[in-house]
């Protein structure tokens, strides 16, 4: 769990660093418009989404492997239950 909110937080300041990057190739933030650094700075953006979406599937496969286990436990109880008004 650790490992997946440490690879979100990287991957929102690669975003940061990546739009950065757009802003100084626009010519707001620089001297024109650099298409090479735009590319570069997109091409980036990509790589750190894909960061933070990895992060949340594995906090949200966490999540569900744990309810899984919960719905077990559940059920065993219900059978166990049952087994014994049954017997």
């Amino acid at each position: 769990m650790i490992l997946h909110r440490i690879l979100q937080v990287v991957g929102v300041l690669a975003v940061l660093m990546c739009l950065e990057l757009a802003w100084e190739a626009s010519p707001l933030g620089g001297d024109g418009w650099s298409r090479a650094r735009m590319l570069y700075a997109m091409a980036g953006l990509v790589s750190a989404l894909a960061l933070v979406a990895i992060g949340g599937l594995g906090i949200a496969l966490a999540r569900a492997e744990k309810q899984a286990a919960e719905m077990r436990e559940a059920l065993a109880r219900l059978e166990a239950l049952l087994r014994d008004r049954a017997g």
